[in-house]
């Protein structure tokens, strides 16, 4: 193996959203996230970490690249690595691994890290063999399950009715060993060859299936043991030697041999009975909160590297857990911990020791290797050392004067090394450049939600603006203004129709005027003349028709008469039919003017029958703008008449709510003054313990001097120590104080949030026009509340809830400390100041005396 280099624990936040029930008990967030800076604020406390995900930090799909993909390319270099999955129960671990069984959970780490070695794994398999292997363990009440064996699943029942996965109990634990180079191995666990994706893939599915789950009140299947899937990759690189005399390749082919695992660890949730709802079973989970506490003893002296340089034990075997993560933690591993946390102020006690935990592991050092199998090593170097030897041996052989070529083979030689070290040069640098890639892409990321913070101020901004507009409109009476805006706009429909009215009265005068100028010619008498004078054209044109024709008859008949009796009668015959033909044709003049005077007659008589039917149209619309105007009228008159009898109701009701409002001014004074009044408590008790922590210190320093410098007669002084017990006694009762109000304030909060809720449900429903359903007896004046009572109750309550925050935050900040000073006082240093069974005796009895 080659030599470590020291590496730090990398430590990344990842905060869930929040869930439905968070979402009813109306929860506020507690953790704030610092802009562009890793950086997590809860309370009164500040974190930095490598990474922050959610709630205002880096996208979670982000997670992979900048964490875990790193983490892959070790392991094709030889590198061990763990991913760790660490916090609460419920706060979403087995969600970011992905070691879930739901589909939801198919963008986790794990199925991400598959995906990534198997694309390298098909880049790389012409210059390197690779073999897989993948194991599946949980570590279920301090005992290690194989959860790849065939071996079916059980379920056991809680008296609650609610089924509970667990292992066979037929099925042996797995066991521990330690080779003699202090390599962790399970004996008898299963570890499948796999050599795709699929087979990859239904090995996680099949563990996961198999693993021990619940249902606690905190989360509908949570999971009850640790579980760790490994995945060992073995790699078989061969290459070609280089002889250093002639510079040509050997027939010898050198095998470099690496074999480096990935743990991916889903820890099991830290929880409290009292949160959790455990019981039988559940309840023997607890071994839970024990595997977890040896971890955090690990996590505390690695941590500390005052401790650390004075070579302080590690607990590794307290736990097997630990055990299993003894590479991980200090050792020959490159580590990623992922603290997953929940932003809800319930919550917040747990998520502050999460954090707690996760700052601390940024402290442990680690120290990765590369891998390699020992005598492959041995060979190559011994490769070496023959090709080395082999060209002393020829500059030996030639004698001085070959001493110039066996420096060019030495040359050579050198060159060649000094290739492979440009080669890794390379690649330093590439994973440089990308490095700095996913920097400036990070930078890039916090300039645009700095320009998205902005807009979202603005449009506060604009919010606000619309919200004191509303109020100033809602500050006016409802009723009143109704009522002048209706009759505004049944003056302007009426003024509307009457102009309307009156174009039509117009309009029917000037075709009724129109109609007697066509009617007033006496069409019927100027018909029966124009009539009898065509008749008697008609007449006379027959007759002188006649006459023309005996005429014409008579030239004929006489046509043999002599000439000039001829040429006489047909002179006068001629004026004759020139007369007759003359009057032809002022008959026929007189026929066409005649015709003409009928056609004008025929449009006369089509203009009066339109402009009659547009007289009578224009009645029609008359009567019809009447009967309308008569009804808006009376329709206005009854509204106007119902709207008075609702003005009269609105005021009886407005009276009423005037009422209901003072009783819920008092209402929410009460309260109000009711959590003002914890709150206080709650600070009091708050402050009180925290100069009790205070005065602790400086008690333990002086009982240091004392410790060091003893009474002449070497007798103690019993007084200091009872005046120890009194403090410690005093110091655990303001603890009891502080979290009982902690839980009682979490109740107020959770009946706070109830009522909220149902208001905000109740005013949703009325203005939707509905009946809310889930409205009982108990709540029935919520339907009766005016809209304007309700919001001032929402407000009232919404107010209430963040004060109720602040004071949960700052309890949770205290009871933080008086753990941590808990933490710190176990085992011997907690009784460095009893040194004999007298004092011992002493002290209980004085205990006794003080508590009974």
């Amino acid at each position: 193996m080659e030599a470590a280099e020291n590496c730090s624990v990398k430590v990344a936040v990842h905060i869930r959203p929040f869930i439905g029930d968070e979402r009813t008990q109306g929860c506020k967030e507690c953790v704030t996230v610092t802009t562009g800076k890793p950086q997590v604020q809860i309370g009164t406390h500040s974190f930095t970490f490598d990474q922050v995900y959610g709630n205002g930090g880096s996208p979670s799909s982000s997670m992979f690249e900048e964490c875990v993909a790193p983490l892959v390319d070790g392991l094709f270099q030889g590198y061990n690595a763990t991913v760790l999955a660490y916090g609460q129960t419920g706060s979403g671990k087995t969600y970011t691994m992905g070691t879930s069984t739901k589909d939801d959970c198919q963008t986790g780490l794990i199925p991400q890290v598959m995906n990534e070695l198997f694309k390298k794994i098909e880049t790389l398999k012409r210059q390197t063999e690779f073999q897989l292997h993948v194991s599946f363990i949980e570590i279920l009440r301090e005992e290690v399950r194989d959860l790849l064996n065939s071996e079916p699943v059980g379920k056991l029942v809680t008296p609650k009715g609610n089924a509970v996965k667990t292992a066979v109990p037929g099925r042996p634990p797995l066991q521990i060993r330690e080779s003699s180079n202090g390599i962790i191995t399970l004996a008898g666990s299963t570890e499948v060859a796999v050599s795709t994706l699929q087979e990859m893939a239904t090995c996680l599915e099949h563990g996961s299936i198999s693993r021990s789950t619940g249902s606690t009140n905190m989360n509908n299947q949570s999971s009850r043991s640790h579980a760790i899937f490994t995945i060992t990759l073995e790699q078989m690189h061969k290459t070609q030697s280089i002889s250093a005399v002639n510079n040509t390749p050997d027939e010898d082919m050198s095998e470099e041999y690496l074999c480096a695992k990935l743990h991916l660890v889903d820890l099991a949730g830290s929880e409290r009975a009292k949160r959790t709802g455990s019981d039988g079973l559940r309840l023997k989970g607890i071994h839970i909160n024990r595997g977890l506490l040896a971890l955090g003893n690990v996590i505390n002296a690695l941590g500390n590297e005052k401790k650390r340089k004075e070579g302080m034990h590690v607990p590794y075997r307290d736990s097997k857990l630990t055990r299993l993560l003894q590479d991980s933690l200090g050792g020959n591993s490159k580590t990623v911990m992922i603290a997953c946390i929940s932003p809800a102020d319930v919550n917040a006690e747990e998520s502050l020791n999460t954090l707690k935990y996760a700052n601390r592991a940024r402290n442990i050092q680690n120290k990765p290797v590369v891998n390699r199998d020992l005598i492959s090593t041995e060979m190559q170097k011994m490769c070496q050392q023959l090709q080395y030897l082999r060209a002393e041996l020829c500059a030996r052989v030639r004698g001085p004067t070959s001493d110039v070529q066996v420096l060019k083979e030495r040359i050579t030689w050198l060159e060649a090394t000094n290739e492979d070290l440009r080669r890794e040069l390379h690649e330093y640098c590439s994973r440089r450049a990308v490095l700095e890639c996913c920097e400036s892409g990070a930078q890039d990321g916090h300039a645009c939600f700095m320009k998205s913070d902005v807009h979202k101020r603005a449009f506060q901004s604009m919010d606000s603006s619309y919200c004191q507009m509303d109020e100033v409109v809602s500050d006016e009476k409802p009723g009143e203004s109704d009522v002048v805006a209706k009759e505004l706009e049944h003056a302007l429909r009426q003024n509307t129709m009457d102009r309307e009215l009156n174009e039509l009265n117009k309009h029917l005068e000037q075709k009724e005027s129109e109609m007697k100028l066509v009617g007033g010619a006496d069409t019927e008498a100027l018909k029966q003349h124009f009539q009898k004078k065509f008749m008697e054209l008609e007449e006379e044109k027959r007759i002188v028709q006649q006459d023309r024709d005996r005429f014409l008859a008579a030239v004929e008949n006489h046509a043999a008469n002599s000439d000039a009796q001829r040429q006489k009668r047909q002179e006068i015959n001629v004026q004759k039919i020139k007369a007759l033909e003359a009057q032809i044709s002022d008959v026929k003049k007189k026929q066409e003017n005649q015709v003409e005077l009928l056609k004008q007659k025929k449009r006369s008589d089509a203009a009066a029958k339109r402009l009659q039917a547009e007289i009578q149209y224009i009645k029609a619309q008359k009567v019809q703008l009447q009967r309308k105007i008569k009804q808006e009228a009376e329709q206005f008159r009854q509204w106007k008449a119902s709207r008075e009898k609702e003005l009269l109701q609105l005021r009886k009701e407005g009276r009423r709510n005037e009422y209901e409002r003072h009783k819920l001014e008092a209402l929410n004074q009460r309260q109000k003054m009711v959590l003002q009044r914890k709150t206080e408590e709650a600070t009091i008790a708050i402050k009180r313990l925290k100069e009790l922590l205070e005065a602790h210190k400086c008690s333990v320093r002086d009982n240091s001097v004392n410790h060091n410098g003893h009474t002449p007669n070497g007798q103690r002084n019993e007084k200091s120590l009872q005046k120890w017990v009194d403090h410690e006694l005093e110091v655990m009762v303001k603890v009891c104080e502080v979290r009982f109000e902690y839980e009682k304030q979490i109740q107020v909060q959770s009946a706070l949030a109830e009522e909220l809720t149902l208001l905000k449900e109740v005013d949703q429903l009325s203005l939707n026009g509905d009946i809310p359903h889930r409205v009982n007896n108990g709540h029935s004046r919520l339907l009766s509340m005016s809209p304007n009572a309700r919001m001032e109750r929402i407000a009232s309550l919404e107010y209430m809830l963040s004060m109720s925050t602040n004071a949960l935050k700052a309890m949770v900040s205290q009871l933080s400390d008086a753990e941590e000073r808990e933490c710190g006082l176990v085992g011997r240093r907690k009784w460095n100041q009893v040194h004999s069974l007298s004092e011992a005796k002493s002290l209980l009895q004085y205990l006794f005396n003080a508590t009974a």
